[in-house]
């Protein structure tokens, strides 16, 4: 921490130098007594990193070389200050923006309510707001526990009513009552995909295939069966022959019953043997900014230190209260670095690349909790630059499903 403290107070600049005498120039540099940072060789030149106070020394150096010094980045608080001392207006009007924003987040300035589906959010608020819950009330005087143990009191259909505050925003969770939801059955069972059926038990329907039968997703397996007909029965009752029958009892069942049947997966990935991709390095510079409606001003690292580098824009505001918004946000700009990868993998090893990523693609295609009965790994022919491999596996699983509606 102390360290990086000293480095934004000293101030970094980022360079790039080039020419024919590098090495000649790193010499003289180092006999100037300048130390160099995070030094690294590029297509371009030599990359490092300096003190504010010694770059006047490897000017020096690079005049007396015939090299070249091209700044490609500025970091630290010498930079920061300068380039703000030039803007005192804009300072005077940031710290008032700031000192106005410091009052507002104190503040409540929205209130939702959350996760409620019977209870009405209207009725929630008003009998928050008597207890005390309202906007522009400030949020260090309310008892949220106390509020929303009193809403639970006042609201029977409530199981649990919990109130959070996230900066300005106050929300209302509540679990309503509500008894568990049980599977809707009707319709015919249809296949969820295709197989070759095996075993079939009916419960209630007519069964529409038979087992060795291959059958397709979609296709249907048991249909319901229709109830007797009604109208034939005698009804000692005048008073219900007004009433229509139809409207008493289904005139068809709702059909029940399994279906199992073999079911095959299958997925195929190719890997190559030589590869050449751009991946993240892992390393991350991060800087920050200050956003009024299109126009942005970063106070730190306005440009990024890597060669190649992937640009990361997070904004970051207050919510917004009814239908006004603040005009200001923080941008967080990261800049992750890029590098070129070359990867040489041998024979056995881009094949079990291949088969790993084959295998997890159609373990995702099987239905969870389905056991598998048998695996298959094959590696098909190709060219000699790659590996392809195909994994073919075979589960026992109940194909039955009730149609959509």
């Amino acid at each position: 921490m102390f360290e990086w403290l000293r480095i934004f107070w000293q101030g970094r600049i980022f360079f790039l130098a080039t020419g024919d005498r590098l090495t000649y120039f790193l010499n003289q540099v180092l006999k100037e007594g300048v130390i160099l940072y995070h030094t690294q060789r590029s297509e371009r030149g030599m990359r490092a990193q300096v003190k504010l106070a010694d770059f006047r020394r490897l000017r020096r150096a690079a005049r007396q070389t015939h090299s070249k010094v091209q700044i490609i980045a500025k970091y630290g608080w010498p930079f920061i200050a300068t380039r703000w001392w030039r803007r005192k207006g804009l300072i005077a009007g940031i710290a008032m923006i700031a000192m106005v924003l410091t009052v507002l987040s104190q503040l409540v300035l929205s209130i939702s309510v959350v996760d409620n589906h019977n209870i009405s959010a209207t009725d929630v608020l008003e009998r928050a707001e008597k207890l005390g819950l309202r906007t522009w009330t400030y949020s260090k005087n309310l008892d949220l526990n106390r509020i929303a143990k009193a809403l639970q009191e006042q609201l029977p259909d409530a199981a649990w009513i919990g109130v959070e505050r996230s900066g300005t925003d106050v929300k209302i969770k509540i679990s309503e009552k509500i008894r568990p939801s049980i599977p809707k059955e009707a319709g015919n069972l249809v296949a969820s995909h295709a197989g070759l059926v095996k075993e079939i038990m009916v419960i209630q329907g007519i069964p529409q295939v038979h087992e060795g039968e291959i059958v397709r997703a979609g296709q249907v397996l048991i249909t319901q069966a229709p109830n007797p007909d009604l109208s034939s029965v005698p009804i000692q009752n005048p008073a219900m022959n007004k009433l229509n029958s139809s409207k008493l009892l289904p005139q068809t069942s709702v059909a029940r019953g399994f279906v199992r049947a073999r079911v095959w997966y299958s997925a195929e990935k190719e890997i190559p043997l030589v590869e050449d991709k751009i991946e993240e390095s892992g390393r991350v510079a991060t800087g920050w900014g200050i956003k009024f409606g299109s126009r942005v001003i970063m106070v730190t690292t306005q440009n990024s230190p890597f060669e190649q580098t992937e640009k990361e824009v997070l904004s970051q505001s207050l919510l917004p209260w009814r239908n006004w918004g603040f005009p200001v946000e923080g941008i967080r700009v990261n800049y992750k670095e890029l590098h070129n990868v070359h990867i040489e993998r041998s024979v056995s090893e881009a094949r079990d690349l291949a088969e790993q990523t084959a295998r997890t693609e159609v373990q995702k295609k099987i239905t969870p909790g389905v056991p598998i009965v048998e695996e298959n790994v094959k590696v098909m022919p190709g060219n000699s630059s790659a590996e392809r491999v195909r994994v073919e596996v075979e589960t026992y699983e109940d194909l039955a499903v009730y149609a959509n509606p």
